[in-house]
Parts: structure tokens; C-alpha cells; sequence
């Protein structure tokens, strides 16, 4: 994706921007309970990561490898890693969200020997703008050993297992989870607390449009939040979520 010519000039903006979003999650999360999410369900994106990929035959072709996301947190793109029984080997392909249909058994993809090639991965517009935009290249971040996403474009992966914080200092723990509704908005992220200090966990919080406070490589996901807002949450319940595959 490429940068916007202004964007040096809009940077005092891009500050109270973000100022701005710290005080709305901080209102929004007062309001914040799981029932939703335990009654509407949706997919976890450790689920996700790894379900079976199934081909037009019925048959298991692969796997799903990694999920790309939008500046809404819409998932765009599915990369899955298929075609070990075919003749070209095992490789990466992107499926279009709109192409894929979940189902018990995983996701049905429309991927066969004969379209393979359809489905490359550099043929897909969330990916290879940013890779081939050589200007662009420094806001980048991997999506496998070879893909790249621009800086507005990013994957599941890069919020799995990244430290959560409060400010840049304190330390809570670990982000083990993604939440996402059926249709493949990103709704909660789930932290581990790393200690005692911040409860048992795991706690779910919510995700508002594109996490603007965090960037795809940052070193650590800060929650826009105060420790007595933390205090607050209960712990989150798996067993109460309906999750698809789980």
C-alpha cells in the first residue's frame, strides 16, 4: 500500500488521534462484557491457524497458515499451504475471504490441481502491492519467509504471542488468542496474564476499527487502559464460547 504523500504534514493530527482513541476504549470498555461473544460465538484464530484446508472434491488439500486482515479488521485474504498430493509439491496460495466457506470438517476452498495458479500468492492484491512497492518496503512486515503486507494491511500472526502491556512500561502478559465473528471480524484479543498482579485470566478485550495504538513488528501491544480498568474484567471462559472447530 502506498504512503500518502501528505503524511508528514498530518503527523500533529495522527497524535491526538490517538489520544482520542485511548479515551474512547477506556469509555467503551466500562460497557464491555463477554455475553455477546459467548452467545453469538465465532472462530478462534488458533482454530483457524492450522484447520483444514477442503478442496472442491471434499478431500483435505492442506492447511490454513496464516490470515490477512484489513485496516477494519476484516480478514481478506486466508493463506493456506496446499497441493502436497499434486505434482507441483506443497505451496502457499491466497484464498479470497468471500471464496472460503467454513464448515465442521475446516474451510472449503475453491483450490484444485487445475487453478492452482489462480490462487497464487502474489497475484493477490493485499499482498503484492506492498511487496512489489519498493518505496513502501521499510513499513513491511513478513507474512511467511517471502510474502510481505503493507503497514494499513496486516496478519493474524503478527498479534498472536505478542507481550501486552499498560503504557510502554508495565508488563501484563502475553496475547494467546484472537476473537473473530463468523463472517471474519476481528472482535477480541486474549491476554495471559504473566503474573498474579493482573488476575488469573485469560481476559478478552476489545478491538475497535484498526488497532491505530499498535503496528504490524511493534514490540509489544499496548492496552488503552488503567489498571483499575483491568481490575474489573472477569476472566474469560472458553467453555461458554462456541467456537467453530473447538
Amino acid at each position: 500500500m502506498k504512503p500518502h504523500g501528505n503524511a508528514v504534514l498530518a503527523f500533529p493530527f495522527c497524535v491526538v488521534s490517538l489520544a482520542m482513541l485511548s479515551v474512547q476504549a477506556q469509555a467503551e470498555i466500562n460497557d464491555w462484557d463477554y455475553e455477546a461473544l459467548y452467545q453469538d460465538g465465532g472462530i478462534r484464530a488458533e482454530s483457524l491457524l492450522n484447520a483444514k484446508a477442503i478442496g472442491s472434491a471434499g478431500d483435505a488439500i492442506g492447511t490454513i497458515k496464516n490470515a490477512i486482515l484489513d485496516e477494519e479488521n476484516q480478514v481478506v485474504t486466508l493463506i493456506a499451504e496446499v497441493g502436497g498430493m499434486w505434482d507441483s509439491g506443497d505451496r502457499h496460495v491466497s484464498i479470497p475471504w468471500e471464496e472460503a466457506e467454513l464448515s465442521q470438517e475446516g474451510v472449503r476452498v475453491p483450490v484444485h490441481e487445475d487453478n492452482i495458479e489462480d490462487y497464487n500468492l502474489f497475484d493477490d492484491e493485499y499482498v503484492d502491492d506492498a511487496y512489489i512497492f519498493k518505496g513502501g518496503l521499510q513499513h513491511t512486515t513478513q507474512v511467511e519467509s517471502d510474502v510481505m503486507t503493507g503497514p494499513r494491511i496486516w496478519k493474524i500472526t503478527d498479534i498472536l504471542d505478542d507481550f501486552a502491556s499498560l503504557g510502554k512500561d508495565t508488563g501484563v502478559g502475553y496475547i494467546t488468542d484472537a476473537l473473530l465473528t463468523r463472517e471474519g471480524v476481528l472482535q477480541a484479543i486474549v491476554v495471559e496474564p504473566s503474573g498474579t498482579e493482573f488476575g488469573e485470566g485469560p481476559y478478552a478485550y476489545p478491538i475497535y476499527g484498526h488497532p491505530d495504538v499498535w503496528q504490524p513488528g511493534a514490540m509489544h501491544y499496548e492496552l488503552p487502559y488503567s489498571r483499575e480498568e483491568l481490575s474489573s474484567l472477569p476472566s474469560f471462559d472458553y467453555d461458554k464460547y462456541d467456537s467453530l472447530w473447538d
